[in-house]
């Protein structure tokens, strides 16, 4: 896996720090992704066994039922819209929790993928100020992440990464990252999160985890996440 890694700046978080940030958010994504891996396998076996999945249509079955689960755990993810035909298959997740702005992306083998033309995700990417509508307050998130994944073989879930990105650009060869580690799988125990008795995560434990993302609301203030980033 291709890694540009720069020096990260003291204001933004280190992976250990972010990790325990954001508590049992990582078990409910490993519970998600592993069911949506294994409705992708399913839908295989059922119309096409032998056969490999067309790139974009296992994405986005991938994604559908990711976020299905997700919002059954209380983490109220949203598909991540900033798309084009071209890049389908790299649709995304995107949440707020513990004042982190968290987009989850597929990119080739779980690099991080390229933000194309798109502005809004290159300046993600570089970390620059943006506002959004959370639980009805405009705010600044401190940090950007970005939890990338990458099928194995016959479409079971691979390895998932958390990653502090640095540096936007149009292909995955342009960007950069301050931090890119391994998420330990919840049986491995992840830091401060017991290991749960099942591999589905407890619906109390995430119940209001996170505030919906309000794109409405977004657009609104975009004229103020514009003019911060020209400054």
């Amino acid at each position: 896996m291709q890694k540009t890694l720069l020096e990260k700046p003291a204001d933004l978080p280190d992976f250990e720090t972010a990790l325990r940030n954001l508590g049992r958010v990582p078990l409910g994504l490993y519970g998600a992704f592993e069911y949506a891996a294994s409705k992708v396998a399913e839908f295989r076996g059922a119309q096409c066994p032998e056969e490999l999945l067309d790139e974009c249509l296992s994405a986005c079955l991938f994604r559908f039922h990711a976020l299905r689960f997700l919002r059954t755990q209380g983490i109220d993810a949203q598909a991540d819209e900033d798309f084009s035909l071209d890049r389908l298959s790299f649709l995304g997740i995107s949440f707020h929790y513990a004042g982190y702005h968290v987009r989850v992306l597929k990119g080739p083998d779980g690099e991080l993928p390229g933000c194309g033309a798109s502005e809004r995700k290159t300046r993600f990417f570089n970390q620059l100020p943006a506002y959004y509508l959370v639980d009805g307050k405009i705010v600044s998130p401190t940090g950007n992440l970005i939890v990338t994944w990458a099928f194995e073989a016959n479409y079971g879930l691979g390895q998932l990464w958390l990653v502090l990105p640095a540096t936007g650009g149009p292909l995955p060869k342009d960007v950069a990252a301050f931090w890119w580690e391994p998420i330990p799988h919840p049986a491995e125990g992840l830091q401060g999160v017991p290991v749960p008795p099942s591999s589905t995560p407890p619906s109390d434990d995430l119940e209001g985890m996170v505030a919906r993302l309000d794109e409405a609301a977004n657009e609104e203030v975009a004229g103020q996440e514009t003019k911060i980033g020209n400054l």
